[in-house]
C-alpha cells in the first residue's frame, strides 16, 4: 500500500474524502460515476485542471477494483492482488475489459464502431458482421466429421472446413467482399479484447488470419507484429545475454567458445561505433581507436548538457507556429543528428562504446581473450565494459530482427477449437517471415540513420519472436504450445514457444483516454510545452505524458504504474537453443527462410493436435453453436448506447477509394 498525498486545493481534497467516506458506508452509492462526473466538468484553471485529472485517475483505480483508504494528508492506495488460480484469472480479465471498456468509451470508437456494422444505406460497403462466422454451421459439419471412424478421414474433412489465409492489413486495401479497409476491420476485432489497446511509432505489422474454405473468408483471428520491449529482465535472462555473467557461463554451458565470446563483444563495440557519427565529438579519431578517459568524461558531460537544452528546447516550441519545410530544409539523416535529442543520445553512446573499447584494448581482449576474460570479469570495470557490449548486442537485433506479438488471438466461434494456438504458430510461418522480410528489408531506420549521420538499413529476417500472456495465472493459449517435428513429419523444425519469466507488472493499460488527455491538458497547461510522441524517445509517448502528469500532482510514478498484473513471457525460435546462442551473439546470421514451415503443415499439425479432440466435446460444439456475429457486437452494446444520440464530424468512409 501506498500513499499518496495530490497536489490539488484542500476543499477539492475534502471532497475527494468525503465521497469516498459515503462509498463505504453506502454500498449503493456510485464513488466511479461521481469521480468521473467531476473530471468533465468544463474548467480549465490550473487548479480546476489538477482536481479533474486526479478524480479520473482515482474513477480509473477504483473502478479496476483498487484499494482506496483515507489518511491524514492524502491516500492509501494499492492495486487488486491476484492469487494464481482460475478465479482470479476471471478477476483479472473482468478488471482488463473495464479498462478496456473504458478505453473505447468516447464518441469516435463508438462511431466506429456502428459505422463498421452499419455502413451508410446504398453505399457499396457491407457490415463487418459478414465477416463472423456462423457457429451454427460449423456445429453441424463438425457433429458430421465426428461419425467419421478412420482419423486421416477427419484430418481430410477439416482440413476442407479450415483454410486459413493471412492477410497483411496494407493501409488503403480493401476486403473484396464488405469493401472496408483492411485496417479498420483488423481494428475491430481488436477492440473486442479484454485489454486496451495500445498503439506504437514504431515498426508494426497487423494481420488478418481468414478461413479461405467458408462463405465471405471469415476471420479466424488476427496477429500483430511490432518492435520488442528491450529491457524484459525475464526475456534476456532466458535468452543468455542480460550480463556478463550469464554470457562466461555460456563458455561452460559449451554453447560458445572463449574466442567466440570475445568476437562477440568486439563485433558488437566496433559494429555500434561504425554507426554512429563522432566527427562533430570527437575531434581526433585515433581517440575512436585508442580512447582515453578524458575523452570519455567529456562525452558523459556533453549528454547531460544536450539533455538540458533538449527539454528547453522543447517549451520554446510549444508556441512556435509549425514552418513548412522546403525541398530543400527536407530532413536528413545527416540535418537530424544535429537536433539536441540526437545530440545527447550520440554523447552517450559513445561515452559507452569507447569505455568499453577503453577496458578491451587495456586487457588486451583481442590479442588474448582467455586472460582478458578471465581478468575482467573479477573488476567492476571489466564487468561493466562486457555489459556495454550486451547491450548494443541486444539493441542490434531487438530493433530489427526481432518482433513482438503484441496482438494474438482468436475470434468467435474460432476461439472455442483454440484458435488462439493456431494464430500463435502461423505467426513462425515461411509466409509471415518473408512478408516482414520483404516489408523492411530496404527501410532506412529512422533512429540509427539519425544516430549515424547517415542511411542505415539493418538486417531484417527475424530471429525470434516475442509474446507475453494476458495473465501469470492458470493457462494460456502459449502455454505447452510445442510441436515436434517428429510428431509432425510434414513441419520443417520443432514449433516450441518456450517460457522465459515474467514481466515486471509495470505499465499504464489502466489508465483510460480520458485520464490522458486530461494529463496532457494540464501539462500544457502548468509546463507551458506538451509532449509529443516522437520516434527515438524512448519510453512509450502515453507513459513518458503521465509520468510528467503524475509528478505535476504530486504523485509518484511507480505507485501508479505498478499495476500488480505481471505475464509470462514466451519466446520462438526455428533453431535449437544452442545454434540460437550463436545467432544472438552475431556469430552467424539467417541467410533464408527454408527452415519455416507453410501455412498449410502448420494448420495440419493443429488440426491432428488440438482440433479433432475438442469437436468431441459437447461443451465445446454448444458454445461453437450458439456463437455468430451478435457474440462479438453485444461487447460493444453499452459504449454504443452511450453514444446512440450523437453523431461524429468526420465520414469514416472518406479513406477508402470508390
Amino acid at each position: 500500500m501506498s500513499e499518496i498525498t495530490p497536489d490539488i486545493k484542500l476543499e477539492d481534497l475534502n471532497f475527494i474524502k468525503d465521497k469516498v467516506i459515503e462509498s463505504k458506508e453506502d454500498s449503493s452509492f456510485d464513488l466511479v460515476s461521481e469521480l468521473r462526473l467531476k473530471s468533465e466538468q468544463p474548467s480549465t484553471t490550473t487548479d480546476s485542471l489538477k482536481f479533474r485529472t486526479f478524480c479520473s485517475l482515482l474513477a480509473d483505480l477504483i473502478d479496476l477494483g483498487w484499494s482506496i483508504e483515507i489518511t491524514r494528508k492524502g491516500f492509501d492506495i494499492s492495486p487488486p492482488k491476484y492469487i494464481k488460480s482460475n478465479e482470479a484469472k476471471i478477476q483479472a480479465r473482468n478488471s482488463n475489459w473495464k479498462a478496456a471498456e473504458n478505453d473505447i468509451s468516447n464518441l469516435q470508437d463508438a462511431t466506429f464502431i456502428t459505422k463498421l456494422r452499419n455502413p451508410p444505406v446504398g453505399s457499396k460497403f457491407k457490415s463487418v458482421d459478414l465477416l463472423v462466422d456462423n457457429g451454427e454451421e460449423l456445429k453441424k459439419l463438425f457433429e458430421d466429421i465426428n461419425t467419421l471412424k478412420d482419423e486421416d478421414k477427419k484430418v481430410d474433412a477439416l482440413k476442407k472446413i479450415i483454410k486459413p489465409e493471412i492477410q497483411h492489413c496494407f493501409l488503403d486495401e480493401t476486403c473484396s467482399y464488405t469493401g472496408l479497409r483492411l485496417i479498420d476491420i483488423w481494428r475491430y476485432f481488436r477492440l473486442t479484447w479484454s485489454m486496451p489497446y495500445q498503439t506504437s511509432n514504431a515498426r508494426t505489422m497487423p494481420f488478418l488470419v481468414r478461413n479461405g474454405a467458408r462463405p465471405n473468408k471469415p476471420v479466424i483471428g488476427i496477429f500483430q507484429l511490432v518492435n520488442p520491449f528491450f529491457n524484459n529482465t525475464g526475456r534476456n535472462a532466458f535468452l543468455c545475454w542480460d550480463n556478463y555473467a550469464t554470457a562466461a557461463n555460456e563458455i561452460k554451458n559449451k554453447n560458445l567458445t572463449v574466442n567466440e565470446l570475445s568476437d562477440a563483444f568486439l563485433q558488437s563495440i566496433d559494429k555500434s561505433l561504425k554507426e554512429t557519427r563522432y566527427d562533430d565529438l570527437v575531434s581526433d579519431i585515433k581517440l575512436i581507436r585508442k580512447p582515453d578517459q578524458k575523452i570519455i568524461s567529456k562525452l558523459s558531460k556533453l549528454s547531460d548538457q544536450y539533455r538540458v537544452e533538449e527539454n528547453e528546447e522543447e517549451k520554446t516550441q510549444f508556441n512556435k507556429k509549425i514552418k513548412i519545410k522546403t525541398r530543400r530544409e527536407v530532413e536528413t539523416p545527416l540535418s537530424r543528428s544535429n537536433e539536441k535529442m540526437y545530440l545527447k543520445k550520440r554523447s552517450k553512446r559513445l561515452s559507452k562504446l569507447l569505455f568499453a573499447r577503453m577496458i578491451f584494448n587495456e586487457y588486451g581482449l583481442k590479442k588474448d581473450p582467455k586472460r582478458a576474460l578471465t581478468i575482467m570479469m573479477q573488476i567492476a570495470d571489466g564487468q561493466r565494459a562486457m555489459n556495454i557490449a550486451l547491450e548494443y548486442m541486444r539493441q542490434s537485433i531487438y530493433s530489427t530482427q526481432a518482433a513482438d506479438l503484441n496482438v494474438c488471438g482468436s475470434i468467435a466461434p474460432y476461439n472455442e477449437l483454440l484458435g488462439g494456438k493456431l494464430i500463435t504458430l502461423l505467426s513462425t510461418s515461411k509466409n509471415v517471415m518473408e512478408k516482414y522480410d520483404e516489408s523492411y528489408k530496404k527501410e532506412k531506420s529512422i533512429i540509427s540513420s539519425a544516430v549515424a549521420g547517415r542511411d542505415i538499413i539493418k538486417p531484417s529476417k527475424l530471429l525470434f519472436l516475442t509474446v507475453s500472456s494476458l495473465y501469470d495465472i492458470a493457462s494460456s493459449q502459449y502455454n505447452r504450445l510445442k510441436l515436434y517435428k517428429k510428431d509432425f513429419p510434414k513441419l520443417k523444425t520443432d514449433l516450441i514457444f518456450h517460457e522465459a519469466g515474467t514481466t515486471e507488472g509495470i505499465g499504464s493499460y489502466h489508465i483510460s483516454q480520458n485520464t490522458s488527455n486530461l494529463i496532457n491538458e494540464l501539462t500544457g497547461k502548468v509546463r507551458k510545452f506538451i509532449k509529443k510522441s516522437i520516434s527515438g524517445k524512448g519510453h512509450s509517448h502515453k507513459i513518458r505524458k503521465i509520468i510528467i502528469g503524475l509528478r505535476i500532482l504530486n504523485i509518484k510514478a511507480d505507485d501508479i504504474m505498478m499495476h500488480n498484473q505481471k505475464r509470462r513471457n514466451y519466446v520462438f525460435f526455428h533453431k535449437n537453443k544452442k545454434n540460437m546462442i550463436k545467432y544472438l551473439y552475431g556469430l552467424k546470421k539467417v541467410e533464408n527462410f527454408n527452415h519455416c514451415s507453410s501455412d498449410l503443415s502448420i494448420t495440419e499439425a493443429w488440426i491432428k493436435r488440438w482440433v479433432i479432440k475438442r469437436i468431441l466435446r459437447k461443451e465445446s460444439l454448444e458454445k461453437i453453436g450458439k456463437s455468430n456475429y451478435k457474440t462479438l457486437s453485444s461487447l460493444f452494446e453499452n459504449v454504443v448506447n452511450e453514444y446512440a444520440n450523437e453523431e461524429e464530424n468526420y465520414n469514416l468512409f472518406s479513406n477508402i477509394s470508390n
